[in-house]
């Protein structure tokens, strides 16, 4: 009887770390930057209000390129520069337009200025 309360509480303190830990990775973002450039802009159907949706390649700080896609609900500024926050399991999940120089020096050598 002891040991079956044993191996229940073993079990319940493993589910709860791999809880905490989704949780945890659910919560983690990493900083991107791209360029939008509406040629890769597609129109698509509508889903809450997302009716655009952008596949683009982005850097992190260190210059490290990755693509990206993400919903719009407009299109959006043809040039402008976007900080994404990118979460590993959920994608993209907030953007905010920024100025070149707001841009990382080492993303800054992929865009001309």
């Amino acid at each position: 009887m002891k040991s079956k309360k044993v191996v229940v509480g073993i079990i319940a303190a493993i589910l709860v770390a791999v809880c905490m830990g989704g949780a945890f990775l659910a919560t983690q973002n990493d900083d991107y930057y791209t360029q939008i450039d509406n040629r890769w802009v597609q129109e698509i159907a509508l889903h809450g209000a997302m009716n655009y949706k952008y596949t683009l390649a982005a850097y992190d700080k260190n210059g490290n390129e990755k693509d990206v896609v993400f919903e719009t609900s407009r299109i959006l500024t043809d040039d402008a520069f976007l900080c994404l926050k990118v979460n590993f399991i959920r994608g993209v999940v907030t953007w905010a337009e920024v100025k070149y120089e707001e841009l990382p020096a080492k993303v800054q050598q992929y865009y001309n200025q």
